[in-house]
């Protein structure tokens, strides 16, 4: 079986083939970090560590990288407006480092509360200023890129002649002429009012500026994704990831950048993710309609179930939030951790369910091999669930190859379903079981009912066989 992934470049769904047999390059856009991370962003990161998972399942070495963006991306994307970690940094009343420094470990905080693995390299736009300026020169010496009061802007319309420049976003450039006109603020430094900066000019309240050699000032937003992205994976690498909102300008403008500085255009496979909406809109920090990984996991949501109710979609199908869903979410994560715990103290004849543990593999790979379809993974999973969990309560026993088989693909899919009993209370439960069943010996049923009572209310499920009761979370 090979994965198949869609190519939005090519808008089709294409056999993924790593320019190196058994190694990956994978980059995906990361956190513009001046606020907690909210369920839509969290959506993103979990799909690439969904699919960093699965490649590793399937043989590949990855190397993902992910930036952190702490300075340049503006509050348009016409290249003007606030810097948005300055904008919040001011509303606070503190320096942007700062805020940034505080978000940064708030930031890793919050992916690891929903497992998203720490990437092997987590660049920051402000840890490579110098390569990017000398990134622009580049641009410049090739004749793409031009210097007006400071400010150096991509100059689409001569691009556009020697390279694609639209096709991402199947567009071409009178269509961008258009759209330019109504979408952006008139700049008339710009040839075009469709080019965009690749350094801007910081005015003196601008708090977050560098020398360079036409101006103190900042980067470009799109430039820092190129810079970071070829340093790290090389011209050219295998995956670039992002959001749906991507597509144009941001992934667009960083190709035609690293065409234009390198001859190279980044990624052969782009791959991006739909929104999460709340009554329709998509979630966003500016709409105020988010909800926060954070705030969620303080009302007593598991970061297993937000990222059981995420994997619940395809990553290119947009889904409403509801927190109706979280709550189904929660409910399958103890059906299979129960099941699981079922298994594992079963006495482990086999049960012939008409699939082996390695059939049970191999569905869970045809679907995540069409375009990783988490959805159909995880519903084709839980089928498997039920059917075991049905044995299990007619009084069959299980060999623990198949709370294997379970622990790791949902594992694949970043979900731990292994029992969270800590030892204490593992130990805890052992006693008061034993306790109950000494009861239950003398016909003390009022006693032993008050434990197991006692037990339900902690989260233990009881279950009284012939050889004796055992507990399970």
């Amino acid at each position: 079986m090979s994965l198949k992934l869609f190519n939005s470049l090519t808008r089709e769904k294409e056999e993924f083939k790593p320019l190196e047999e058994g190694k990956v390059k994978f980059y995906s856009c990361g956190q513009t970090i001046y606020d907690d991370l909210h369920v839509g962003n969290a959506r993103a990161y979990i799909f690439w560590d969904t699919l960093r998972r699965y490649l590793e399942f399937k043989g590949h070495n990855v190397r993902h990288v992910q930036n952190i963006t702490d300075v340049g991306h503006l509050t348009d994307d016409g290249d003007q407006g606030e810097d948005k970690v300055e904008k919040r940094a001011n509303k606070l009343g503190i320096e942007p480092m700062e805020l940034v420094e505080d978000q940064i470990e708030r930031y890793f905080e919050d992916t690891k509360a929903v497992n998203v693995e720490r990437q092997d390299i987590v660049p920051r736009a402000t840890g490579h200023i110098h390569e990017m300026i000398e990134y622009v020169k580049k641009i410049i010496e090739n004749g793409y890129g031009y210097e007006i009061d400071g400010n150096v802007y991509f100059d689409v319309e001569k691009f556009a002649e020697d390279y694609p420049y639209g096709e991402m976003a199947n567009k071409d450039l009178e269509q961008l002429k258009e759209e330019a006109q109504a979408r952006v603020e008139h700049d008339d430094r710009k040839r075009n009012q469709y080019d965009f900066a690749l350094w801007i000019n910081a005015d003196e309240s601008h708090l977050m500026k560098w020398s360079s050699p036409w101006s103190e000032g900042y980067p470009g937003w799109h430039l820092e994704c190129s810079v970071m992205s070829q340093k790290y994976l090389g011209d050219e690498f295998d995956i670039h990831a992002g959001g749906k909102d991507h597509i144009f300008p941001h992934h667009p403008n960083e190709r035609a950048q690293c065409f234009a500085a390198t001859g190279k255009g980044q990624a052969n496979y782009w791959l991006h993710n739909e929104f999460i909406t709340v009554e329709g809109e998509k979630m966003s920090k500016s709409k105020g309609n988010f909800y926060t990984v954070r705030n969620l996991i303080e009302e007593g949501y598991s970061g297993d179930a937000i990222r059981m109710y995420v994997i619940s979609s395809h990553y290119r199908s947009e889904t409403d939030f509801s927190k109706d869903g979280l709550e189904q979410a929660e409910k399958e994560l103890s059906a299979i951790r129960s099941t699981v715990q079922k298994i594992r103290k079963s006495d482990g004849n086999d049960l012939d369910l008409n699939e082996s543990p390695e059939d049970i593999r191999d569905g869970f790979e045809s679907y995540m091999d069409n375009d990783l379809h988490t959805a159909r993974a995880k519903q084709f999973l839980m089928e498997k669930v039920r059917l075991l969990s049905s044995a299990l309560s007619g009084g069959d026993s299980v060999k623990d190859e198949y709370a294997d088989v379970l622990v790791e693909l949902f594992g694949v899919l970043g979900v731990n379903m292994e029992s969270d009993v800590s030892k204490t209370e593992s130990e805890m439960a052992d006693t008061l079981v034993e306790l109950r069943e000494r009861f239950r010996e003398n016909e003390d049923w009022e006693t032993s009912d008050y434990i197991r009572d006692r037990l339900s209310e902690l989260g233990f499920e009881i279950e009284d066989r012939e050889d004796g009761a055992v507990w399970y979370r």
